[in-house]
């Protein structure tokens, strides 16, 4: 017999726990907590798929709770049920991975729908987890023309000087652009991730000049952070160049810059790189001053970087922090993690392979 999802109803109203609860019940199992303390508590300690959050509590307030359940388990969905809510508030959660908002007093069937949608990505986001990597390599192309014709539609509406957007309808553009951005990076990812294993992606490389690759990663990161309402931050010299395969360096960069912007846990991330002082090439180092990595989520990201003969695949680890291992095998480079309450910082050597190959120290 299947498990029920099981749905976490935080609110400190006696009533409106025992509505939603009369709604949800007869289709899920159901936990109540009247403050946010009790909620983050029974998060850490029982399996939640979904968490129904009131904004105005005694004590820990509706945000504070959202922040620390996603740092619990950043994929547990967030539904915010509020009568005091307002535009920042709505962005505040938004920002900080709620599902969707809405207001109190609340239609019955709308709960029930935006609850079974909010399930079904969690499913969905699971199951594409655990699918083997050549099938979903195989379904990528069919991922990328509709996802392409989403953003670029929904692009057109936000841009239409004729047809001005209200505030909701901006707020909601905003995550479907988001979101339909965030998908297609995943395929991406995947479809480079596969392309490496098949040994169609050579190793290039070539005089690289680290702060250009730095401030492109920017670029491409800054929205991310912006919706998140986190400080990306870079910090480089301007004539750090080194030889390496500049395409596949950024590629890691990126992906552990985006790591730490969706799930530090922090309103920073600081990405900084400099001259190494042992031997020559660079170091850079990506720092988030978030609540810092599970120690299972830190063993996978050891195993996916060495390359554990006979390893488990991970099963806590996305898209880009399976890249990361590939890459650093592929530029063979320096990997160090340190993770703690303070946050996480990862930092790469990234040896200059000038000396290997003749023609690019003529060239640099």
């Amino acid at each position: 017999m299947p498990v029920r999802p099981r749905i976490l109803i935080v609110d400190d109203e006696l009533g409106v726990r025992e509505s939603l609860r009369a709604i949800l019940e007869p289709d899920y199992d159901i936990l109540t907590a009247s403050s946010g303390d009790d909620a983050v508590a029974l998060c850490r300690h029982e399996a939640v798929d979904l968490v129904t959050l009131d904004l105005r509590m005694p004590g820990m307030g509706g945000i504070a709770v959202l922040e620390a359940i996603k740092k619990v388990d950043p994929e547990i969905e967030v539904l915010i049920i509020t009568g005091y809510g307002s535009f920042d508030t709505a962005v505040a959660g938004l920002r900080n991975h709620a599902f969707d908002y809405l207001a109190k007093p609340f239609d019955c069937s709308h709960v029930r729908q935006v609850v079974q949608t909010a399930l079904a990505r969690r499913i969905a986001l699971r199951r594409l987890r655990e699918a083997p990597e050549g099938l979903l390599a195989a379904l990528s192309h069919e991922f990328r023309t509709p996802l392409n014709v989403i953003i670029g539609y929904s692009t057109m509406l936000g841009d239409d000087p004729d047809a001005p957007l209200s505030t909701e309808q901006a707020l909601a553009l905003d995550r479907i652009q988001a979101n339909s951005s965030a998908l297609l990076n995943y395929v991406e990812t995947l479809f480079y991730m596969v392309e490496l294993d098949r040994g169609n992606v050579p190793f290039e490389p070539a005089p690289c000049n680290v702060t250009s690759l730095l401030l492109e990663v920017q670029r491409e990161v800054a929205p991310q952070a912006a919706l998140r309402g986190v400080r990306l931050v870079i910090e480089a010299p301007a004539d750090l160049t080194v030889a390496t395969d500049g395409d596949k360096l950024r590629r890691l960069v990126q992906a552990l810059a985006e790591n730490a912007v969706r799930h530090g846990g922090s309103d920073y991330v600081h990405v900084c790189a400099g001259a190494a002082t042992d031997t020559a090439g660079a170091v850079v180092e990506i720092r988030d001053g978030g609540g810092g990595m599970t120690p299972d989520v830190t063993a996978e990201v050891h195993s996916v970087v060495e390359g554990v003969p006979g390893a488990q695949p991970p099963r806590l680890l996305g898209f880009g922090l399976r890249l990361v291992g590939r890459l650093v095998r592929m530029l063979a480079l320096g990997f160090r993690l340190e993770t703690g309450p303070q946050g996480t910082a990862v930092t790469v050597h990234v040896p200059d392979r000038a000396a290997a190959w003749p023609q690019l120290a003529s060239n640099a």
